[in-house]
């Protein structure tokens, strides 16, 4: 008390002033209209402006907590669908198959197109469970192999890889092949070793074998948009338009097959038979 007092006397005349132009401030707006108006116009839109910062503040940072949360609801939808269509079709193709695979969400937070090698960087790593050779695949198709992870981000090998391989098939006829990219047109994939007498159509689908227990079978990979049979091939050269614009990808599904580790250690024995 006494120290703030000191403070006043010390400061006497400065403390006066203060006090002076609030007197005067207030007797000028209670005593003239136009003065009264300009200061509560001018109080209103300054108050207008702090709320409306105040809110956008608020609706950021709500809307990023609801796009995570419909993230987390769509990779559980995703698990939720594959187990019902695994009940109602009763077989162990494409949906029972589905079911035993685990999916986490994820967002890109670097991606090339424009390379030879291009590759994706994820925003999730080993402490969400996330681990080298697991598939990742988009609302719309497969988008690569996880090559990499740190703690918390994880890199993908994209299907605009030089080294990417995914065996394939075509539902329409019933042959697989390979698909690769030749490194030139990102919005075209090459599907290899497909025999000439094949009835190949263009628009016809082109999905996962399932020979991979990477990728579930039937995963839509992309369409025949050409095809044609070189001279002295015994095979088709085929273009796929690939389903997912590499371009506009931002949000992508790992996915992990629960018992991936007891397939592979069981089929490593088969070197003993070779």
């Amino acid at each position: 008390m006494f120290e703030t007092l000191r403070v006043i006397v010390r400061n006497g005349s400065l403390v006066l002033f203060i006090i002076l132009q609030i007197i005067c401030f207030f007797w000028v707006v209670s005593n003239n209209e136009h003065q009264k108006q300009i200061y509560f116009y001018s109080t209103q839109r300054y108050s207008n402006i702090v709320t409306r910062q105040y809110k956008g503040i608020l609706d950021y940072f709500s809307l990023r907590k609801v796009n995570q949360q419909i993230s987390d609801e769509n990779a559980s939808l995703i698990k939720r669908i594959a187990a019902e269509q695994a009940v109602m079709m009763d077989t162990v193709q494409l949906d029972s198959t589905m079911a035993m695979y685990e999916v986490i969400s994820s967002n890109i937070i670097n991606n090339s197109v424009a390379r030879r090698n291009n590759m994706l960087t994820l925003d999730k790593g080993s402490l969400d469970g996330i681990n080298p050779g697991m598939g990742v695949i988009s609302n719309k198709g497969v988008v690569g192999i996880v090559t990499d992870v740190s703690a918390h981000f994880s890199l993908v090998m994209s299907l605009l890889h030089s080294k990417s391989r995914l065996s394939c098939q075509i539902p329409h006829c019933g042959f697989f092949g390979t698909l690769v990219w030749n490194g030139q047109d990102p919005g075209l994939l090459q599907l290899e070793d497909i025999q000439r007498y094949a009835e190949v159509r263009k628009g016809d689908s082109v999905v996962t074998s399932g020979y991979s227990i990477v990728f579930p079978k039937n995963i839509l990979v992309g369409k025949i948009a050409d095809y044609r049979v070189e001279a002295g091939s015994f095979t088709y050269s085929i273009q796929v338009e690939p389903e997912q614009d590499f371009f506009r990808l931002q949000r992508v599904y790992v996915i992990n097959h629960r018992l991936k580790e007891e397939k592979e250690t069981l089929e490593q024995k088969s070197v003993n038979y070779e």
